[in-house]
């Protein structure tokens, strides 16, 4: 048995009572929040080494509003917790010169505040928080999935328009039943997944439909004046839209998870680089020093639907689920040449074009899809790489 932290997201109205102290506590969280990243501007490596960073009982006695505001006094120390982790993730990788953190907004899509002192009982369909912000009502579709003696916190959220409260349990995960399939998968742009069985698997017709709801109000909102009602408005829907995209991409990226878990006790996959394979193509130039046609048309088609499909979701899905429920999960070399590899005879085929779907070997004369044979060798290296780290 592992313990594992588990969450339950619940969609919830509250009253405008309710909201308004909610988005109070918004407020509240993202003042401690924007403290410290005033704090954290500060910062010089010569003359300011050790800035000076406001602690929750400081700053409640600078504003004495503060004290008598309705949020948990736990959330804004947590608050305090999360800039310290967007600060050490900066410091980790700022050779990049991204990830600095910044001051939240009121205009931001997703606010929210935790609490790390639930309350372990429940009245009814009803989930007390605090006394000042009253309990939520939960429907009974959205019934609790595990114990609330499990419970370890409690996240209110809200994106876009719609509030959320987020159950975060402590559960033991029982590793599943033995399963007799070993399969290998090859990740690729014509199709998301190809299975070492033959099968390949894409993203239903309706994502491609949200995609293109996403680019609709994408255009009309390129049209609006910023800093106008109309471009506020706009820009709410547009985050909506992309909020629908993601929700329906990870939904579907849950589900195809737990497929090949329940079925296969042994799983292969490739190890990708996205950030490598989605880069600009690089320039060139002529004798003259006049830049050339290099592809980047086409290899912006290509990165865009490499981002699109959500290969690392996909990857660290597989990867955590197996983990929980004693599944094996190799992933073989990024510079292992699956696709040129002929599955029958092992002659590498060095010519292979990306046009090329399908291949015949030059050895023993079999005829090849790409995508598959990809993956049976995939499969086949995987096994022998989990042999040697027994």
């Amino acid at each position: 048995m592992t313990m594992r932290k588990v969450a339950q997201r619940i969609p919830f109205t509250p009253s405008k009572t309710q909201a308004s102290l909610l988005e109070r506590c918004f407020g509240d969280r993202r003042f401690v929040y924007n403290r410290q990243v005033e704090a954290f501007n500060t910062y010089d490596k010569e003359t300011n080494p050790k800035p000076e960073y406001p602690n929750v009982s400081g700053m409640k006695n600078a504003n004495g509003w503060l004290r008598d505001s309705p949020i948990p006094s736990n959330a804004l120390s947590n608050a305090i917790m999360d800039f310290r982790k967007a600060r050490s993730a900066y410091f980790r990788k700022a050779r990049y010169g991204k990830h600095r953190p910044r001051f939240a907004s009121r205009n931001d899509s997703i606010q929210s505040f935790r609490n790390t002192m639930p309350i372990r009982r429940m009245d009814g369909n009803r989930y007390p928080l605090t006394k000042k912000l009253g309990s939520v009502r939960i429907r009974k579709r959205d019934r609790l999935r595990y114990p609330i003696e499990n419970l370890s916190s409690w996240t209110v959220k809200r994106e876009n328009r719609t509030y959320y409260l987020v159950l975060l349990f402590n559960v033991d995960i029982q590793p599943k039943m033995r399963a007799e399939g070993r399969i290998g998968i090859d990740l690729g742009v014509k199709n998301l997944l190809t299975l070492s069985t033959g099968e390949k698997i894409d993203y239903p017709n309706r994502l491609r439909r949200l995609e293109e709801d996403v680019r609709w109000e994408q255009r009309k909102l390129s049209r609006r004046t910023k800093g106008s009602n109309n471009h506020r408005k706009q820009r709410a829907i547009v985050a909506k839209a992309y909020a629908k995209l993601r929700h329906y991409r990870d939904n579907f990226q849950h589900q195809l998870s737990h497929r090949l878990i329940e079925e296969n006790q042994f799983i292969g996959m490739e190890t990708l680089m996205v950030r490598n394979m989605t880069r600009k193509a690089r320039k060139r130039l002529d004798a003259d020093g006049k830049p050339m046609r290099n592809g980047q048309s086409r290899k912006r088609a290509m990165n865009r639907s490499i981002l699109r499909d959500g290969w690392s979701g996909l990857v660290a899905k597989l990867s955590h689920k197996a983990e929980w429920y004693g599944r094996a999960f190799v992933q073989v070399d990024r510079f292992y040449p699956s696709s040129k590899l002929c599955h029958d005879c092992g002659h590498k085929y060095k010519g292979l074009r990306l046009s090329e779907r399908e291949w015949t070997c030059e050895n023993c004369h079999s005829r090849h899809d790409r995508d598959v044979n990809a993956a049976l060798n995939i499969r086949d290296e995987a096994i022998r790489i989990g042999q040697e780290n027994q």
